[in-house]
């Protein structure tokens, strides 16, 4: 595609600019979580769009997935009707195991990915509600003043990272769009003192806490694509880039990150059992 614009330049005059933004090849966006809970772990394959497509990201459909497991366990993923592109299988993922994802998609490409799931301690000791009297007084919404924070101890004998989701009734929570919430222990320290929420909750309201051990690939993706979220744009700021993948492909089309992680989890009532 080629945009063509004129500048205004010193004394009046101006000065034609061709800007040469033709579209890259069609990358394929793999996501997928595998934690150490009986549930329905996911593999999700979509494919890139334009800069000007405002389009939903569109799901891709008949694809073999496939996880494996360094003992020799096998679990072939379903795609569900209800959402083109999500794949589920039921199983429980057992900390200290490499797990092994296979795509192939129906036009015969294929894609690789391993990441290893790391025991997860006992970290958060409590989470507790509290009445955040300044936000009381002048609140976003009705009600909506009642913070959450996370107390707990990491043990500092290895170097460990983690990814933060707090959720208000079942849906995830930020300040604002752009928040990526993740540390190393290093930047936890060893006392977990009051980590808050990054969203307020009204009484009545669930809130939910999840702290999931990364590995240290998990960790370099969640910390780049954080700069290409939140990067100022400035002319003295890097140039954006795709953030660094476990996933692996023969054409290098492949985007997004295989996930494996023990996950903790806190829940309360908010303006209950004070």
């Amino acid at each position: 595609m080629i945009i063509i614009f004129a500048v205004a330049g010193l004394y009046g005059c101006t000065e034609t600019i061709d800007l040469d933004l033709r579209q890259t090849p069609t990358r394929y966006v793999i996501d997928g979580l595998i934690t150490d809970e009986l549930t329905q772990q996911y593999i999700k394959i979509t494919t890139s769009v334009g800069f000007y497509n405002s389009d939903t990201i569109p799901g891709v459909s008949g694809a073999d997935v496939v996880v494996s497991d360094d003992a020799g366990n096998e679990y072939f993923f379903q795609e569900t009707s209800e959402k083109p592109g999500y794949y589920f299988a039921e199983f429980e993922g057992e900390p200290e195991r490499t797990y092994n994802l296979n795509v192939t998609l129906n036009n015969g490409e294929t894609f690789t990915a391993s990441d290893k799931m790391y025991f997860m301690p006992p970290i958060v000791d409590s989470l507790i509600w509290s009445i955040d009297e300044k936000e009381e007084k002048d609140p976003e919404e009705p009600g909506l003043f009642y913070s959450l924070k996370i107390y707990g101890k990491e043990p500092q004998a290895t170097k460990d990272f983690y990814l933060f989701k707090f959720y208000r009734n079942d849906s995830i929570q930020n300040f604002d769009s752009n928040g990526i919430f993740f540390a190393d222990d290093e930047l936890i320290g060893e006392f977990i003192y009051g980590l808050e929420a990054p969203a307020y909750y009204r009484q009545g309201d669930t809130g939910r806490f999840e702290m999931y051990r990364l590995s240290r690939d998990a960790y370099l993706y969640y910390n780049d694509l954080n700069n290409v979220v939140n990067g100022d744009g400035g002319m003295f700021g890097p140039s954006p880039t795709n953030p660094r993948t476990n996933i692996k492909s023969s054409n290098g089309l492949g985007l997004g990150l295989f996930q494996v992680s023990a996950v903790e989890k806190q829940m309360i009532v908010v303006g209950e059992g004070e």
